[in-house]
């Protein structure tokens, strides 16, 4: 008994001191393995659209860069409805159609794929329609279709933090029946806004609106009109007010002609340092280029585009199911065409974007009834080669992240 105490007492020694052995070495590695996968640099944001009305899917996702010849939705987040997107100070918002409102805000995991941080919803609107951001924590948001108001929020947080009356606004014209606030930009402590009004789906008369706000007091100081062009609205479009390096706002409108009206589709513009239209300066986009434009570009390499509708009488494209658009490089200072920009397809409104990549090219979106993509457009010689094509559906977002 006692040789097999004794043999008991050798044997949990030698326990112990095994324990003790790979306690100790288990303490001289107590970090990690570090992680041999490389953390993904989410140099893009690209959401897309597939499906058809009204059973529709956006997808989101973050890409390192632009070089790859297809993507498709396998990497990408599912937000319900038609949505697109736009970025600031890192994160993405979404802006699906579907009531109530809806203004989701994303950030990017270490993989790439978007991760909801907060949403704002306004219950008796379909969408919001316009962002603005000031700073890390002050934005405006329009919001459409049953209400119409401009709200004030905290993109860091996402909460509503002020809203500003726009009963100047809906009283300025009376037998307006909706109104709808299309494009923003701050200048001076003011804040420029589209305003659009319909009655019937109808615009009420031939004039462009722009509503200033007076960012000090938000509060709206008065109401724009201007009949030598009208409609600042047109359905899926891209933006309809631009600055310019100097300052000059130039604001597009679709014009009437298609409405019933007389007023072509044209450009106004709003000095530096003044908050009327100025009364010198039109640009006839209609006659310029020769057919009904709507959506104005304008790049930081400073060029700027519209787009031309091929048949008019299929603006809204339901007639024909067939894409009506064209990119035309224009010039606002001379109040010019420059032609129709070459290489790239007829497509639908629904998805053209034009945005900067780097100092010597621009990126084009299209969408055709066989295929949607992005194409590259080299600036000092025109040039345009197809950057990558999209599987997922229509491009309705392409971000590039701060």
């Amino acid at each position: 008994m006692k040789k097999q105490l004794l043999n008991r007492k050798s044997i949990m020694a030698l326990a112990l001191a095994l324990l003790s052995a790979w306690s100790f070495t288990g303490c001289e590695s107590d970090d990690p393995e570090p992680n041999s996968e490389p953390i993904v640099e989410v140099d893009f944001a690209i959401s897309t659209v597939s499906g058809a009305w009204p059973d529709q899917t956006t997808y989101i996702q973050g890409v390192e860069s632009l070089d790859f010849t297809s993507l498709g939705n396998d990497n990408a987040i599912e937000l319900t409805g038609s949505a697109k997107t736009v970025s600031y100070n890192g994160s993405v918002y979404a802006t699906p159609f579907g009531a109530p409102a809806n203004l989701v805000k994303y950030s990017m995991n270490a993989d790439g794929v978007p991760e909801e941080d907060e949403r704002i919803v306004v219950p008796g609107a379909n969408t919001f329609s316009t962002l603005y951001f000031e700073s890390e924590t002050v934005a405006y948001g329009t919001v459409a279709g049953g209400i119409s108001k401009l709200i004030v929020f905290d993109p860091s947080t996402m909460r509503i933090t002020d809203e500003i009356n726009l009963s100047k606004v809906t009283s300025r014209v009376p037998g307006a029946t909706r109104t709808y606030y299309l494009d923003m930009i701050e200048r001076d402590d003011k804040l420029f806004m589209g305003v659009h009004y319909e009655n019937n789906f109808m615009p009420v008369n031939d004039s462009a609106y722009v509503a200033v706000i007076d960012l000090t007091a938000n509060a709206v100081e008065k109401v724009i009109a201007d009949d030598r062009t009208g409609m600042i609205f047109g359905g899926e479009t891209g933006p309809c007010m631009v600055q310019a390096s100097n300052g000059d706002i130039y604001v597009n409108a679709l014009g009437t002609t298609n409405a019933g009206g007389n007023s072509p589709s044209g450009v106004l513009r709003i000095k530096n340092g003044d908050t009327d239209f100025d009364q010198n300066y039109f640009f006839d986009l209609e006659s310029a280029v020769g057919n009904i434009c709507y959506g104005i570009y304008h790049t930081a390499n400073g060029l700027t585009f519209t787009k031309k509708v091929e048949d008019e009488s299929d603006f809204w494209e339901y007639a024909t199911g067939q894409p009506q658009f064209k990119y035309f490089k224009i010039d606002l200072a001379s109040k010019t065409s420059d032609g129709v920009v070459e290489g790239l397809p007829t497509s639908y409104k629904r998805s053209m974007i034009v945005k900067s990549y780097d100092e010597s090219t621009l990126l084009f979106t299209t969408s055709t009834n066989d295929e949607n993509a992005v194409y590259a457009y080299e600036i000092n010689t025109g040039d345009v080669s197809k950057k990558f094509t999209s599987t997922g559906g229509y491009i309705t977002g392409l971000e590039k992240l701060d």
